[in-house]
C-alpha cells in the first residue's frame, strides 16, 4: 500500500497553506497539491484533516477523502494487473479523464463528435461493429479491453454469432480506431492491438469478363426487355464502362459530362477534401448516354431507377437468361471496368485515378482478381503436352 502523506504548505508569515500530498513510488517522490486550502490553525497534522473550527471543513474533508481514494485506485489496479506502478505511469493514471463510466459511452461520444466526416455507409459499419460489442460486455470499461479479451471476443464473432473471418476481423479494425483514440485523449495507457494481428479485408471482386460483357451488351442492343429489366441493364452497362460506384453514377447530371469526358467527386470522400475524378468517355458510354437523354440537355442522367436491391434482382434473371453462373450485382459493374481495363493497359497507376482510389492497395486488389484468370488460361498450353507424346 502506498503510505500518503497530507501536508499543510504555508510560505513564511502567512496564516493559510494548501494542502498537498507527498508519497513514493520506487524511491520516486510524487507531489501535488490538492488545492484544497486551509489555516494553519485549523489544519489536524496527525489525523491528516481539516478542524471542524473551518466552517467549510466537511467539504474540504471530502475532497481529501475523494484524492485518496482516487490515489488508492490507481495502486491497486496497478497490483491487480502484477505491473509496476511508476511516478510517471501513476501521474498519467491520475489525471486521466473520468467523464465516461464505461468504453460504450465514450464510443457514442466520439461517434458523435466526428460522424460528419463520415460517410454513411462507414457510420452504419461502426455503429454494427460497436452494437455487437455492447451486446457481448454490456458493462465494458477501459482497463477490461486487453489482448486477451480482444482475442475472446473474435472467438465470439466467428463462432457464436456466425461472421466469416473478414468481417470479424473488419469489426475488430472499428474497435481499434476507437480504441486507439481514446489512448491520444489519455483515456488509456497501453495499447492491446500491439500485439494483435488484424487481417486486412479481402475483397470479394466479381466480375465480368470480356465476352461475357460482350452478351450483356448485345442484349441491350436488341431492345425487347421489359422496361424495368431494359432500365436495369442500361445502368448497370453505364457502370462497367464508366468505372463509377453505384451511388456516385445514379447521382451524375448532364453538366458533369463534355465531349471527351465526365468529371464528378466521390461520395465516399466527400468529408475529406476529395480531388475531381476525371473519366475519359468510352463509346459505350455514349451510346447509352443517347439512349437514355434523347433530347434532353440538363437534369439528372438516370431520372427514375428502381432500388439497389430490386435492381440486383433483375439482374440476376438478365445473367440467368444469358447463363452466366455469376453472381452478378451493380457492384460487378466497376470491378469488369477494372478488371477489363487491367487486362488491356496494364498500368494500375493510371487506373488507380481512374477510379478515384486514394490508395493504390485499393487499385490492386484488381490486379490479384486478374492473377486467378490468368492462371486459368495459360491452361491452354497443356494440350501441347499430349500432342507431344503422340508426335514422331
Amino acid at each position: 500500500m502506498i503510505k500518503v502523506k497530507l501536508q499543510n504548505r504555508c510560505s513564511k508569515n502567512k496564516t493559510i497553506g494548501t494542502i498537498e500530498v507527498i508519497f513514493y513510488l520506487n524511491k520516486e517522490k510524487v507531489h501535488f497539491s490538492t488545492k484544497v486550502k486551509c489555516a494553519l490553525k485549523d489544519w489536524s497534522e496527525k489525523s491528516m484533516r481539516v478542524k471542524a473550527s473551518d466552517i467549510y471543513s466537511s467539504d474540504k474533508n471530502l475532497i481529501l477523502t475523494n484524492i485518496l481514494a482516487r490515489i488508492n485506485n490507481v495502486e491497486v489496479k496497478y497490483r491487480l494487473k502484477d505491473r509496476v506502478l511508476t511516478k510517471e505511469k501513476f501521474l498519467k493514471s491520475y489525471n486521466r479523464p473520468d467523464d465516461f463510466q464505461t468504453f460504450h459511452d465514450y464510443c457514442v461520444d466520439y461517434l458523435h463528435r466526428t460522424r460528419r466526416r463520415l460517410n454513411i455507409n462507414t457510420i452504419k459499419l461502426h455503429n454494427s461493429a460497436l452494437k455487437k460489442l455492447s451486446y457481448y460486455e454490456p458493462d465494458l470499461y477501459f482497463e477490461q479491453i486487453t489482448k486477451d479479451f480482444l482475442e475472446d471476443y473474435l472467438v465470439y464473432l466467428k463462432k457464436d454469432i456466425g461472421n466469416n473471418d473478414n468481417t470479424a476481423h473488419k469489426n475488430l479494425s472499428v474497435i481499434k480506431k476507437y480504441v486507439l483514440q481514446a489512448i491520444r485523449e489519455g483515456y488509456m495507457d497501453d495499447n492491446p492491438f500491439s500485439d494483435l494481428s488484424i487481417k486486412r479485408s479481402k475483397p470479394n471482386v466479381v466480375f465480368l469478363e470480356e465476352e461475357e460483357l460482350l452478351k450483356f451488351w448485345l442484349l441491350y442492343r436488341d431492345y425487347y426487355l421489359d422496361k424495368k429489366y431494359f432500365t436495369t441493364l442500361q445502368f448497370f452497362l453505364f457502370l462497367c464502362f464508366g468505372s463509377q460506384h453505384v451511388g456516385d453514377a445514379a447521382d451524375m447530371r448532364t453538366e458533369q459530362f463534355n465531349n471527351v469526358s465526365f468529371t464528378y467527386f466521390r461520395k465516399k470522400l466527400l468529408n475529406s477534401k476529395p480531388e475531381a475524378v476525371t473519366v475519359p468517355l468510352a463509346m459505350p458510354v455514349r451510346i447509352i448516354l443517347a439512349d437514355v437523354l434523347g433530347d434532353r440537355d440538363t437534369g439528372k442522367i438516370f431520372e427514375k431507377l428502381p432500388a439497389e436491391q430490386t435492381m440486383n434482382r433483375y439482374l440476376k434473371t438478365i445473367a440467368d437468361e444469358l447463363n452466366i453462373k455469376k453472381k452478378v450485382t451493380l457492384k460487378t459493374g466497376r470491378h469488369t471496368f477494372a478488371t477489363i481495363f487491367l487486362e488491356n493497359n496494364p498500368n494500375p497507376k493510371t487506373l488507380q485515378t481512374i477510379l478515384g482510389h486514394s490508395d493504390i492497395k485499393q487499385t490492386m486488389s484488381y490486379v490479384h482478381a486478374l492473377e486467378k484468370t490468368k492462371q486459368r488460361g495459360i491452361s491452354c498450353f497443356d494440350k501441347f503436352i499430349s500432342g507431344g507424346k503422340n508426335h514422331h
